[in-house]
């Protein structure tokens, strides 16, 4: 395969860190390396397992704590949740949205920037639907993605007066995870006074009821809710947000207006013009009202009719772009960063127990990976290095000297990791295991 990632101008930064190869087939390829003797293949192998079902291990262990963080505002929870002071219930949610944060970085999930979300809400929508969301609603949100691509839109625009399509490009994330919390109503109620001056609460209260009338009737402000979606457009990120309304793009207000403007215009005329018949010939003055009244009243619906469209348009997409809710998403995540963390930890060991003659650092060690990433199956990755170091230090299969890296032999590593293994179930060590990081 010819080594095209000299041509990519583009920032290591800007490269993913998620390996888009699965676990198994990795440690599947690394066995099949024609340098293995029979006895050294079956140590890897035993090696492989032992790493795989001790990262189970703590991130089950991991996933109960996260549960239990998540309990109290869990929207779905369907069994009793112990009552705790408000401090307590503080904590707890600082302790979650810490842990939200960590989960998703050793997903190898990137937080999206204020940029990004500045563009997202001037762009036009890749699905033609226009929203706007009140962001002063929400006293939490966290935008994570993983994964982007770019797609080639084609549109038609009033410079060209609809004549010729001009190409724009639209940024789509192909996994996108979604963290709110609402503010609570004496919040809202304090910020709606402030901004629009001298108001009285129960002004303020009607106001913000009439805004939230959407909610469902079992929500309260506490509730946190976590979304995941798949292949989401930058320019439509507002309709992922529970509070949008939809808005009529400039063509569409034109378009009812010319043609709602235009009947309505013609009806008044016709009864006009026949008022003067509302004594001499009644009859045909009412067939003309009557006509007037369902101009007017097909203009009515014909802008009921526009704004229906587009609600069965943005309600279809979040059918087919929403992959899983609230828990679900924890225990998606919880699994994505087992997985990961696998993968960098095997890689790592792999690369320098074969390679213990170069000395590597871990610079070298970190290109070394990449490399056989990219010629191995041709993706382009930024190995996450440090991350495996670390576990390989936390295992205890790691020796540095002056910045040159060794692993210990095969079966030493397999006796230590057995003996961890062991340990995990003595109680004051299986406490210890609740953290993988």
């Amino acid at each position: 395969m010819k080594d095209n990632r000299n041509h990519l101008k583009i920032s290591k930064n800007s490269i993913e860190r998620f390996i888009p190869i699965s676990k198994q087939e990795i440690i599947t390829d690394l066995l099949a390396a024609a340098h293995w003797n029979p006895a050294q293949r079956q140590q890897f192998t035993h090696l492989c397992h032992l790493l795989v079902a001790l990262y189970h291990y703590k991130f089950h262990n991991y996933l109960e704590k996260l549960k239990n963080y998540y309990m109290p505002f869990n929207s779905d929870i369907d069994t009793i949740v112990r009552q705790s002071s408000a401090e307590d219930k503080q904590q707890c949610y600082s302790q979650l949205i810490k842990e939200i944060h960590q989960l998703l970085n050793h997903a190898n999930y990137e937080p999206l920037s204020v940029v990004d979300l500045n563009q997202a809400m001037t762009a036009d929508s890749y699905y033609g639907v226009k929203v706007s969301v009140d962001w002063d609603d929400f006293a939490e949100i966290i935008i994570y993605y993983r994964g982007f691509s770019t797609l080639v839109k084609l549109k038609r625009t009033w410079s060209s007066l609809f004549l010729k399509t001009s190409q724009s490009e639209i940024i789509v994330y192909n996994k996108l995870f979604l963290l709110i919390k609402f503010k609570t109503m004496p919040e809202r109620i304090r910020e709606w006074i402030a901004i629009n001056g001298n108001h009285s609460e129960k002004q303020a209260k009607k106001w913000i009821r009439r805004a939230r009338q959407a909610w469902p009737a079992n929500m309260n402000e506490e509730h946190v809710f976590i979304k995941l979606f798949k292949d989401i457009p930058l320019s439509d990120l507002e309709m992922l947000f529970p509070n949008q309304q939809v808005r009529f793009k400039l063509f569409d207000k034109i378009k009812l207006g010319v043609t709602g403007g235009g009947g309505t215009l013609a009806g008044i005329i016709s009864v006009i013009s026949k008022a003067g018949l509302i004594f001499t010939n009644p009859i045909t003055f009412i067939v003309a009202f009557l006509g007037f009244i369902g101009i007017i009243f097909r203009q009515i619906m014909g802008f009921f009719n526009q704004r229906t469209r587009y609600m069965m348009k943005l309600s279809q997409n979040l059918y087919f772009l929403n992959l899983d809710n609230n828990l679900g998403v924890i225990n998606y995540l919880v699994d994505m960063a087992e997985e990961e963390e696998c993968k960098e930890v095997i890689l790592a060991y792999y690369f320098l127990y074969v390679h213990a003659d170069k000395n590597y650092t871990k610079e070298q060690l970190d290109q070394e990976i990449e490399d056989y990433l990219y010629h191995q199956y041709g993706v382009v990755v930024n190995f996450e290095i440090e991350d495996g170091l670390r576990k390989l230090r936390q295992e205890g299969l790691l020796k540095e000297v002056n910045g040159i890296l060794k692993v210990i032999d095969l079966p030493q590593a397999c006796l230590s990791l057995d003996e961890q293994w062991d340990n995990f179930f003595i109680p004051e060590k299986d406490e210890a295991s609740a953290n993988p990081y």
